[in-house]
This record gives C-alpha cells, structure tokens and sequence, in this order.
C-alpha cells in the first residue's frame, strides 16, 4: 500500500470518510485502549460490579478480536482495494454506514457491562458491519477485474462467519454450536497475517534493501509460503477441532518450523538500522513462536494461554501496528521515516507480548505481569493516536 489512488472526482466529505485506514485504525485503536481497560479494571476488581452480568474472559476476547480485529481488517482492505483495483475507494455515505454499525456495536457492549440494554441489538449491529464489509469488499475488487486477490475476500468471509458463530453463541438459549468463537476468529486473523505477510514483508524489505544497495534479496512468494500458509491452516483447524497431544505436537511443531525458515528467507536480520521495516520482521516471528508455544502446550510443558498470547499481542497487535504506523505515513504523502515514538510504540506492544506470556509462565508473579502487560498495550496504542489522528483529520 503505497499512496491512495488519485481519481478525476475530488473528495469534499469529511476528512475522516476520505478513505477506510483513517476512520477504522483510529477506531480501532482507541477500542483496543478502552476494551483492555475495562479488562483490567474487572480483573484488579477496582470497578467492583463491573461486568457482573458477563462472562468477562468471553467479553475480552471477544472485543479484541472482532471489535479490534474487525476494525484494523476493514481499514487495511479498503485501503489496499483501491491500490489493487485502480477504483475510487469507499468513502463518504458507504464508509460512515459501515463505522456506524461497527461504533454502535461497540458502545452496546461497553453498556452490557453495566448491565444496561440486550445483547440482540450488539450482536445484530455487529454481523451487520461484517456483511456489509464483505460485500463493499467483494464489490470493488469483482468491479475493477480483480480476480488475483478475490480469495483474500474468502479469507474475509470466514472472519465475518466466525463472527456470526460467535454472536449466536453469545445469544443465550438461542441455538448451541459445537465451534469455539473468539478462537476461530484469531485464527482467521492469523491467517490472515500468514497471506499478507508473505506479500507485504518482502516486498517492503526489498524496497528498503534496494535503496541501500544491498545484494542478497529477500525471497518473494513461492511454492514453499503456500506449503507454509496450508502448514498453519491444518494446524489452527486441528486446534479449533480439539486435536491434542502428539498429533498436534508433531503439526504446530512442524509448522513453527516452517514459518521460521519462511522468515528468515525474508532477511530481516539486515532491516535492523531501519525500525519501520524490521518491526515487520520482528511482528512475523511472533508467528512461528506462537505455534511453537503452541505444540509445547500440547506437550503439556506450559499452558496455552502463553501460545494465544504470542498470536493475539505479538502476531496480531504487534504487525497491526507495524501496518497501521506504516499505511498512515504513506497515504498522508509523508515520508516511511523512523522516528523516537515509532520505536516506542513498536516496543511497547512487544514487551506486552513477552509481559503476558511471562505471566502465564510464573504464576506467582501472574497478576503484577498480566497488569505490567495490559498497561503496555494500552501505552501502545494511546502513543499511535497521539501521532496519527492529527493526520487522519487533515485533508485529503
């Protein structure tokens, strides 16, 4: 994602309808401050009844991976569509109706916690921002001849499914599923990451290595990353499933493998004077580690909650941000310039990642590392809408 298409048909909406990477990461990332908040206040109990008619753990996940995951997915479509197609992008009317409906979703939720409203209003607000997320994305990329990149609409499919499992679980009495919810959806942002990664982290780093006048390119896309990304797809569904024990020691253990030799064809060990494109690397090799903690789990060597972490902090926290800070430089028309708070929002939420998987490693010091590491999240993204939303609300 380079710059946004230019188009003979001037913008003069709101700045922040001008494109999907403005309204969706600053949403998303002022829920992801607000939603981890509200977790760590429940579980320090400062806020006394807060959540008491929730199923808080079910609340938190939730919110961050398709509140959060759903906001930050639908901002880097609608920003790369265009790129792939050449079309105008949405914005305007269309782009506000989807916000709509992923805002009100959101503030329903924050007043489930205190006990006020239904969940049926949050839940139909929701499938309704993925519905018509996957439609406005199925649209643009069938108008402008797209074909390459319509099973990225696939993979959009499935997240908008899972969340569609995930509210009717929700629904109390309404049906049972035999599915987990939030783990199906990490799981389809983990693949995600896996597909575009491949295309973007190479990419990238060539680019940057070029201007250097470094030899020794990174690897593009070959047979070996779809061999990786099916490697990852088999063990999450395996996962997803229920397998456990050696079968899925031996499938995650391979995988992890796979997807560490995948980074290292990509050659990030050379970005390192360079934070902006090394975090790329450094946000990838959560990955592979996650599906290594993954099979020592199923080993029984350590619990679980440190493989979900290494995905959802590391894997998805940390290459969100990687492309948010990445995409808002470069549809502002500024330079892809490293910077002190850059590098501080680029640690920040790594530390978080090593914070909880620490935590879930020593219980003894569990609730000093799980607050250490919720507060550093939070840090994260509070220091990303400090740089950006100044540039988001400018004029296209």
């Amino acid at each position: 994602m380079a710059t946004i298409q230019q188009t003979p048909h001037a913008y003069t909406g709101p700045a922040i309808l001008a494109g999907g990477y403005r309204i969706f990461f600053l949403g998303g990332a002022l829920w992801a401050v607000l939603a981890l908040l509200f977790w760590l206040v429940y579980i320090t109990g400062i806020a006394g009844n807060l959540g008491a008619n929730q199923d808080m753990l079910a609340w938190h996940a939730h919110e961050l991976v398709y509140g959060y995951g759903g906001a930050v997915v639908a901002g880097f479509a609608l920003t790369a569509i265009p790129n792939w197609t050449g079309r105008t992008p949405v914005r305007g009317t269309e782009l506000g109706l989807l916000f709509a409906l992923w805002f009100i979703a959101r503030v329903l939720a924050v007043l489930l916690l205190y006990g006020w409203g239904a969940d049926h209003p949050r839940a139909v607000a929701e499938i309704g921002f993925f519905i018509l997320f996957v439609l406005l994305a199925a649209r643009e990329i069938i108008g402008g001849g797209n074909w390459r990149n319509l099973k990225i609409v696939g993979v959009f499919l499935l997240l908008g499914a899972a969340a569609l499992v995930a509210n009717i679980q929700r629904l109390d009495g309404l049906v049972e599923l035999s599915i987990v919810p939030w783990q199906t959806g990490l799981s389809v942002l983990l693949l995600l990451i896996c597909i575009i990664g491949g295309r973007i982290i190479p990419a990238f780093t060539a680019n940057w290595m070029r201007s250097q006048n470094m030899v020794n390119l990174p690897v593009m896309f070959a047979p070996f990353d779809g061999v990786a990304i099916g490697a990852a797809a088999v063990t999450l569904t395996a996962y997803l499933l229920g397998v456990d024990g050696l079968a899925l020691v031996v499938t995650a253990g391979v995988t992890a493998l796979l997807h560490f030799v995948r980074l290292y064809r990509w050659r990030g060990w050379k970005t390192l004077s360079s934070p902006i494109v090394f975090i790329l690397h450094v946000s990838y090799f959560w990955v592979p580690t996650g599906f290594l903690l993954l099979a020592l789990a199923a080993s029984g060597i350590l619990s679980e909650i440190a493989a979900i972490h290494a995905f959802a902090i590391g894997g998805v926290g940390s290459t969100t941000l990687a492309v948010m800070t990445r995409a808002s430089l470069g549809h502002a028309g500024l330079p892809l310039a490293n910077s002190t708070l850059l590098s501080s929002i680029y640690l920040s939420i790594n530390l978080a990642a090593i914070t909880r998987i620490t935590a879930a490693l020593w219980p003894q010091q569990y609730e000093n590392f799980l607050s250490l590491s919720g507060l550093l999240w939070a840090v994260a993204f509070a220091m990303f809408l400090v740089k950006f939303t100044p540039l988001a609300l400018r004029r296209p």
